[in-house]
Formats: C-alpha cells, structure tokens, sequence
C-alpha cells in the first residue's frame, strides 16, 4: 500500500473517531442535563409546603371560583406544587355555561366568533327547547403562557382570567316529550379533519341516541343525536345543515 494512501486511511480513521467522540459526548452532556432536571423535579415535588403556602392556596382558590360563579369569567390557574392537583399543574375554573332558556342561550352565543349553533327552522312539530351549553377552550398558547407566568411569579399558585371568544363545545338538546334530538359542536381531532361529509356513527344498531356527524373540512365538526326511530338520515342531515350558522 502507497504511503499516500496509509496517510489517507489514517486521516479519515481519525476524522470518524473525532466524529464518534464529539457525538458521544454531545449525548452524555444531554443526558446529564436530563438527570439535573429530573433530579431537580423531584426535589421541589418532594419539598414541604408551609402552612403559610397551604392558607394561601385555599384562599386563592375560593376567590376564583366565587369570582368564576359571580361573573361567568374563566381562569386558569398554576400550582407550584401539582400534587395539591392531583399531580397536574394546570386547572380550569369556569368556561361552561349552561342554559334552559334558548333566549338566553342566543344572547350569549351571539357575542362569540366563529360557527354556532341556533334552532332549525325545520324543526320537527312538538319539539321544545330543553337546554344548552357552551364550552370555553382548555388548550392553545394560553396555557403555556399562564405556566410561564405562574413560575415566573413564585406563588404556590397563580390565577389569571382568560378572554376567550370562540367557543370550543356548543350542544343544544330539544325533547317532544318523548324522544330527545341533540346538535353538537366541537373540535375536530387530527384524524377526523382529514374527512369531509356526512357519517352515520358505527354503534350497534339497538344502542340510542343515534348520531349523523358532519365535518365541513374545518376545525370544528357538527353532529346530530336523536333516539326517534321515525327520523331518516336525510331528514337529520337537513336538520344538522340549519342547525348551523357560520
């Protein structure tokens, strides 16, 4: 072998270990910044709580949810220390509305952007309005953001109002005294947005209510329940369609 190429062979051999090494390390270094963290996690979980701390947990707490039972408002809120959460540390206070007037239910809901539910105009004859609910998001950037802050803050735990203006559930139930007809809105998850149309659900065909679903290609979908055993599927997609307003 040409000396030329031994000094070659050699280069390349060295390049590789040098290559191998600096990955080496480069994973030991990641690993052991990973222990630090854990170690540290566990640390601050297993760290008492002053009975200071637990006085004013209780009373932040009682504060919101009287605030979130007087106003309506939702909070997020961010606990120091999860284990006084069942192990979470992030919870929701208020966000939900509920209603058994559709007056009341449409004042609310027309203050919202996006799509909403209203009354059919083919409503099937006999059927009332029995109730409504509206939903508040739990997910997207707020929630990071309130966690950043909570921390930021020190306390054993932080509270912060959140404004949100789309909703992300709507359901309206209607009764003729004997069968029930329900609308939903809510998000649609990664798989569902894939499909667009109309889908009868894949329930057994004795079990009640029985749902059409509507995904309109967006990022919410729509559904139709009913137990009536006289309504056609072309009849609920009809009544789904003028259930919706976007």
């Amino acid at each position: 072998m040409k000396t030329a190429t031994k000094v070659a062979i050699a280069t390349l051999s060295s390049i590789l270990l040098m290559g191998s090494s600096v990955n080496l390390a480069a994973k030991a270094q990641s690993y052991e910044k990973t222990q630090k963290a854990t170690v540290k996690k566990e640390a601050e979980a297993a760290k008492p709580i002053s009975a200071e701390e637990k006085k004013y947990i209780e009373a932040e707490i009682q504060r919101v949810k009287e605030l979130t039972q007087e106003s309506g408002d939702m909070y997020v809120l961010y606990y120091k220390y999860p284990k006084l959460n069942s192990g979470f540390d992030i919870s929701y206070w208020g966000g939900i509305h509920e209603f058994t007037s559709y007056e009341d239910y449409l004042k609310k809901a027309s203050t919202l952007k996006g799509s909403i539910l209203k009354q059919p105009a083919n409503l099937p004859k006999g059927y009332k309005f029995l109730t409504a609910v509206i939903e508040g998001p739990t997910e997207g950037k707020f929630v990071d953001e309130v966690r950043a802050e909570g921390k930021k803050s020190g306390k054993p735990i932080y509270a912060k109002k959140i404004d949100w203006k789309e909703a992300v559930t709507i359901r309206l139930k209607y009764t003729n005294g004997e069968d029930t007809l329900g609308f939903s809105k809510y998000a649609a998850d990664s798989e569902g947005s894939k499909k667009k149309g109309f889908f009868n659900d894949k329930l057994p065909a004795h079990v009640f209510p029985k749902y059409v679903f509507w995904n309109d290609g967006g990022t919410f979908e729509y559904s139709i329940s009913t137990s009536s055993l006289d309504m056609s599927r072309k009849q609920k997609i009809e009544l789904l369609k003028a259930a919706v307003k976007k």
